[in-house]
């Protein structure tokens, strides 16, 4: 029996056609150029219309260089900033209340935070409601098929820092049943009644930085998991309603729980340090670890932080196999580091790994 834990970075949603950290701005900067951001309904509303405007116009006063892109220039440029730039940046500013223009005050720096990430919450979901391709479609299967026989053999765990609902959509009837360990507690979409952690799950899931299928309450602090879908759209519409409130009352719009890409984090939730402590067990207790598509980035401390005391926390006498799967070379010596050189590192891709390596494990 083994305990196997597969931890998912933006290169592994990358292989199902979401975009990677730094392709997000430059589409956020286009579709800002063409009107085709924010528009939940049928129609854009006046208030998004002028929502994009404001957007704009905050991004062209940090960053006037952005004037001189053209929305035909945007794929051959190479000299948009980062997003995780931008919302450090942005997120530095209103901590410190430290304003970088003279017409960015603090309300308004306030709220070019609150419309970017508004901004990356939206370019996601449109992400989400796009088709797979036929590769995409193919690759599916080689993933899932293997985990499914895992489970025969041991406990699954995924840890993942991204938002989509590859994993998810593959899982509904389970999710539906309550055969899926989030990490906490949660509402019901359904009854809106409090769905408990599983003894014996299905297998366990900790995302990290929240989901496309999740919002919070702000009152009861409780979370809604649709495991039918994203519901994050409920976040920005304004007008009250059943779908965008908590049972517990009818006054606040349920939140957004996504954490987007920023080096001045703020990971306070409560649900959100449960599922970090969740992921970190999951790491003490493995035999093997499966990391696809995360580079290890120094900066990711946090997320260093919990993959080192799960580790070094280890009680099992055998030793920690660690599977590494990247499209690049450079990730290798942030994972030397951590392990040492007995990691099995693959750099051919997703794809080449599932096809060769992961079989083997059956």
């Amino acid at each position: 029996m083994k305990d196997i834990v597969y931890f998912l970075g933006a290169g592994f949603s990358k292989s199902f056609g979401y975009p990677l950290t730094g392709e997000i701005m430059p589409e956020i900067l286009s579709k800002l150029l063409k009107h085709d951001l924010f528009e939940l309904g049928a129609t854009k509303t006046d208030e998004e219309w002028d929502q994009e405007e404001k957007l704009l116009h905050y991004l062209y006063l940090i960053y006037p260089g952005l004037k001189s892109v053209k929305k035909n220039e945007l794929n051959q440029s190479q000299d948009i900033p980062n997003i995780t730039e931008v919302l450090s940046f942005i997120d530095h500013c209103c901590l410190y209340n430290a304003p970088p223009h003279p017409k960015l005050n603090e309300k308004n720096l306030r709220d070019f935070q609150a419309l970017l990430k508004r901004a990356v919450d939206e370019l996601l979901i449109a992400y989400h409601l796009t088709e797979y391709s036929e590769r995409e479609e193919e690759l599916i299967p080689l993933f899932f098929d293997p985990i499914k026989q895992e489970k025969k053999n041991g406990t699954v765990s995924i840890i993942t820092t991204n938002y989509d609902l590859i994993i998810d959509e593959q899982f509904v009837d389970a999710a539906e049943e309550n055969r899926i360990d989030y990490g906490i507690n949660y509402r019901s979409v359904l009854t809106d009644e409090i769905e408990f952690q599983q003894s014996r799950p299905l297998f366990k899931y900790f995302k990290l930085h929240g989901s496309l299928n999740w919002v919070r309450c702000d009152y009861c602090g409780q979370y809604y998991i649709n495991p039918y879908g994203s519901i994050l759209h409920q976040a920005y519409i304004t007008q009250k309603k059943t779908d965008n409130t908590c049972i517990c009352n009818n006054s606040l719009t349920l939140k957004s729980v996504m954490v987007t890409p920023s080096f001045v984090r703020d990971i306070r939730d409560s649900n959100l340090l449960q599922i970090w402590k969740g992921a970190m067990e999951a790491i003490r207790n493995a035999d093997k670890l499966i990391f696809i598509g995360y580079s290890l980035p120094a900066e990711d401390l946090a997320i260093k932080s919990i993959i080192m005391r799960g580790i070094n926390g280890r009680q099992k006498k055998n030793k920690l196999e660690v599977d590494v799967v990247l499209k690049d070379d450079k990730p290798k010596s942030n994972y030397i580091n951590l392990f040492g050189n007995t990691i099995n590192y693959s750099s051919s891709g997703l794809e080449h790994y599932l096809s060769k390596s992961l079989k083997t494990l059956v």
